[in-house]
């Protein structure tokens, strides 16, 4: 498997790990509930050296983008993100990315399984006069998420982080570590304030510790997963994949339906009548898990996608992708065999106070 470059200090600290997507990483260090509190309530920080960055440069780059995203790249500022897909020529959502623009060049940031996939495909849709550069191997990213995130970060940066506003990146300046290539974006997977930091593979131990220094707790993909749950994100596999397309996903509001992009002609198909939709609940008893059916009135209507105890709310709940015309309220889940009742909530679990 491989190894990010903070592996050895995951080690140092007792971590636990796991396979995830070819990689090996720390699952938890202490306890999933423990480090998933520590985020909603003060400062976790997460090795994320497996997800991909590609760089991409040219004078017809927001055109290109235009076309392999389902999201309008010309309008994104300067030093501003935006979530996308990438979607397959049937609508079916190949990966799930966030963009950033910094002047002339274009970040991208993929899923860790993904990663050659998405470089594949890009490349074979990329105009000769557009440069596509996987950086993935030279930078390190690490994820600082929790509400005192910003007072953390502001003791050891010359950049003024607390003016950073959400999805807008920025070159940062740290007071202590000279690197070569420093950014800092405030986006996460958590549903919490916090920030991602692009940084020189060569300096990340140095940060990783500076920061346990400052009391942010390392935190494993335990509870990165509860995390985002609560916040009803998606996780490509999950709520999202290459056989599941942005409509039925609830991801409508991502598409510019203005430009000609891949999987368009499929999408406008099913732009007023889906054939599913995604939905949150809570189980009433036991704890429901990806794959388990969902039946309505006797009838199988659809499958969790995700399902996991919640921290915050000390109770059961998940994500399902039913029948879009589903009408009752009186929905089970098979959980060992057994139907156990859900009902339906809004979305998302959990909304952070700003």
């Amino acid at each position: 498997m491989k190894k990010t470059h903070l592996y050895d200090e995951h080690k140092k600290l007792g971590a636990k790990f796991t396979e995830f997507s070819g990689w090996e990483m720390p699952v938890q260090y202490t306890s999933i509930i423990d480090e998933h509190n520590a985020v909603r309530t003060n400062v976790g920080m997460f090795d994320t050296s497996h997800m991909g960055t590609f760089i991409i440069t040219g004078d017809n780059s927001e055109k290109f983008l235009n076309y392999v995203t389902l999201g309008n790249m010309s309008g994104l500022s300067d030093k501003k993100a935006r979530y996308s897909m990438i979607l397959n020529e049937e609508g079916g959502v190949k990966d799930d990315i966030i963009v950033y623009k910094f002047g002339s060049e274009y970040m991208i940031v993929v899923n860790a399984g993904n990663l050659d996939k998405d470089f594949a495909w890009l490349n074979a849709y990329r105009p000769q006069n557009i440069n596509l550069k996987n950086v993935s191997s030279e930078i390190a990213l690490i994820a600082v998420q929790g509400p005192k995130t910003a007072d953390i970060l502001q003791s050891i940066s010359e950049t003024e982080i607390r003016s950073i506003k959400y999805f807008t990146v920025s070159e940062l300046k740290l007071k202590d570590i000279n690197v070569d290539f420093c950014r800092i974006a405030r986006t996460g997977y958590t549903g919490e304030d916090g920030f991602e930091i692009f940084i020189s593979k060569e300096q990340i131990s140095n940060l990783w510790e500076k920061l346990i220094s400052l009391s942010a707790k390392p935190c494993g993909l335990g509870c990165r997963d509860t995390l985002r749950l609560e916040a009803c994100m998606p996780l490509h596999g999950h709520e999202i994949d290459e056989n599941i397309n942005p409509i039925d996903a609830g991801f409508q509001k991502t598409i510019n339906w203005d430009n000609d992009f891949i999987g368009k002609n499929k999408l406008l198909f099913l732009k007023d009548k889906p054939l599913r939709k995604s939905i949150a609940f809570e189980c009433l008893s036991g704890i429901a898990r990806n794959g388990n059916e969902v039946f309505s009135d006797g009838k199988k209507i659809g499958y969790v996608t995700s399902g996991s105890f919640s921290p915050t709310f000390k109770k059961a709940i998940g994500m399902a992708l039913v029948d879009a015309d589903i009408q009752s309220d009186n929905l089970e889940v098979v959980i060992y065999n057994n139907k156990r009742k859900i009902k339906i909530v809004s979305k998302p679990f959990y909304k952070r106070q700003k």
